[in-house]
């Protein structure tokens, strides 16, 4: 009876994550995202900025490296903007900014799993 039970609740639990992936289909897709940094301790933030049909210049905080985590992002956004753009900033130390483009995105987290990143910060000379 209780194995009845969780096979049900497995089925379930399935379609249900079937039924809502085919109503989100085309409006979010959901960013793996892997970013350390030497030293770790970076502030890491990501936008999408403007491209010529849009996109925002808000940048939105993701915490401190290292950093695992799934991004949800809304995909005509991210045409729009035609980039998704990482920062990685710490005190003493020069920002650090990288560009994703959709397809690289799209390339790196069928290749790899997710989009990886791990930049050495470079001192600043002041």
């Amino acid at each position: 009876m209780i194995k009845r039970s969780v096979s049900s609740i497995k089925w379930f639990s399935l379609l249900l994550a079937i039924a809502l992936s085919a109503a989100c289909a085309g409006k979010t897709t959901i960013v793996p995202i892997t970013i350390q940094s030497v030293p770790l301790g970076g502030h890491v933030t990501y936008q999408l900025p403007p491209g010529a049909d849009g996109g925002s210049t808000d940048w939105i905080y993701l915490g401190k490296t290292p950093i695992d985590l799934k991004q949800m992002v809304d995909r005509k956004q991210l045409q729009k903007a035609q980039a998704f753009r990482v920062k990685i900033f710490k005190n003493g130390y020069h920002d650090q900014v990288r560009d994703w483009s959709e397809d690289e995105i799209e390339s790196e987290v069928k290749e790899k799993g997710h989009i990886f990143w791990s930049p050495k910060l470079v001192p600043n000379s002041n």
